[in-house]
């Protein structure tokens, strides 16, 4: 458990794409807005970690599926940069608390973000196949509910400060640094973008 808990925070941690998205809609939406961004995206690593302790051969033979997959995550990374460009500042009472409401909207974010992105899958894959090679617990029956239930944990120590504690100062700040951060953030997305179109060819060899 203490592994899992450990690769957990590391990768929430190090997954600046989603931070990025969590910190952009939390300024807009409130903090519980940040949080779910983390949770939907948590549920996603865990679906991808599950199939890869599993079995991938069934999502291997089928490449073409991932193409598809991966500009409808495109789509969703733009939207996401645009909405944030030319929706900026601080939330309004009335959507902070609409938001809390109906969180639905903020999880599907961070969880459609990291589910369709074929190279995280890809990654998990491999720190699967590196954890079975030097871990010989790994192999066992019991290895792969303790990782995740530790994964689940070290991602929530990474998100609920990020939601709870960074946003609530960065809430303190004017109207105008949240722009900045805004349209900052949005830039860094539609970067994160260009990167997925031009550079990041997703081929299964």
């Amino acid at each position: 458990m203490l592994l899992g808990i450990l690769v957990g925070f590391l990768v929430s941690c190090f997954g600046w794409q989603i931070d990025l998205i969590a910190i952009q809609r939390g300024l807009k939406r409130g903090r519980m807005a940040a949080f779910w961004v983390g949770c939907g995206a948590i549920l996603a690593d865990i679906i991808f970690l599950s199939v890869a302790f599993t079995g991938t051969q069934p999502l291997l033979d089928h490449p073409e599926w991932w193409g598809i997959i991966r500009w409808v995550g495109i789509g969703v990374i733009l939207v996401l940069a645009a909405r944030g460009f030319w929706g900026h500042g601080k939330p309004h009472k009335q959507v902070e608390e609409v938001s809390k409401r109906n969180p639905t909207k903020n999880f599907l974010v961070g969880f459609l973000v990291v589910i369709t992105n074929p190279v995280v899958f890809l990654m998990w894959v491999g720190i699967v196949g590196f954890i079975r090679a030097h871990f010989p617990d790994a192999r066992e029956t019991w290895f792969k509910e303790f990782f995740l239930g530790g994964f689940l944990i070290g991602a929530m120590l990474w998100f609920v400060p990020l939601a709870f504690i960074f946003l609530k100062r960065l809430n303190r700040w004017s109207e105008k640094n949240h722009s900045f951060i805004s349209k900052l953030s949005s830039g860094a997305l539609v970067l994160v973008a260009l990167y997925l179109i031009f550079f990041e060819k997703f081929r299964f060899s």
